[in-house]
């Protein structure tokens, strides 16, 4: 069986150990490797096949979301999940601009921390609640879908079919288009239809910017 290397980007030795011992005891096929800053991340990323990075957000010698831009330029499709004691939804939401596929408070437990990286791993993206509401809801648990909807604006979400809303609501769980037909029971080219559909009724051009912009409206009331 084939190994999922995990690259853990950390300067304090303490978390980097804690976070280690979360992502192997979770997954059998895990390698995690270690770097303290940018310049040994880059190294790693460069020397050998690295699947995915839990990237501290705050490392020494990169101020805010340089460190991140460095990472996407120069490895643009390998996954990145920010782990930062930093989730100021505006910090979250230019991560994502940023290219992050994923962004974990530390505060976060393990059971978040394991549900973030296999969203990531299927191709999904995580979201924290705290992207999404501007009254933050515990990290240690990801938001239920019925919360999810109780905080999207009415009129965002008026002209969407049922069907069409419980699939904004897995989207806003970050699921991927295959574990959303998984489960409602619908094939996976109805799901893709259903998030063209909210696309384009929410006027956004990806499933980020559908949950993002869900988010907003609610912040704005």
């Amino acid at each position: 069986m084939s190994s999922y290397t995990v690259l853990i980007a950390d300067d304090h030795p303490l978390y980097r150990g804690a976070l280690k011992n979360v992502v192997l005891e979770a997954f059998d096929d895990v390698v995690c490797i270690e770097s303290d800053d940018i310049p040994s991340t880059l190294a790693e990323l460069k020397n050998g096949h690295v699947d995915l990075v839990l990237l501290d957000l705050f490392m020494p010698g990169v101020e805010g979301l340089a460190g991140l831009r460095q990472l996407k330029e120069q490895e643009p499709m390998t996954p990145v999940i920010i782990s930062s004691a930093h989730d100021e939804p505006d910090v979250v939401r230019e991560a994502f601009k940023c290219g992050a596929s994923g962004y974990l408070p530390k505060s976060s437990g393990a059971e978040v921390t394991v549900h973030a990286l296999n969203l990531v791993r299927s191709g999904g993206v995580y979201v924290p609640s705290e992207a999404l509401l501007e009254t933050s809801l515990p990290v240690s648990s990801p938001p239920p879908a019925d919360n999810f909807k109780r905080n999207v604006n009415s009129q965002t979400t008026e002209t969407l079919t049922p069907r069409q809303f419980a699939v904004l609501n897995l989207l806003g769980e970050g699921l991927s288009n295959k574990a959303i037909a998984r489960d409602l029971g619908i094939r996976e080219i109805t799901v893709k239809a259903h998030v063209s559909a909210i696309l384009r009724k929410l006027g956004v051009d990806n499933r980020l910017q559908a949950v993002l912009a869900a988010g907003r409206k609610q912040l704005r009331e």
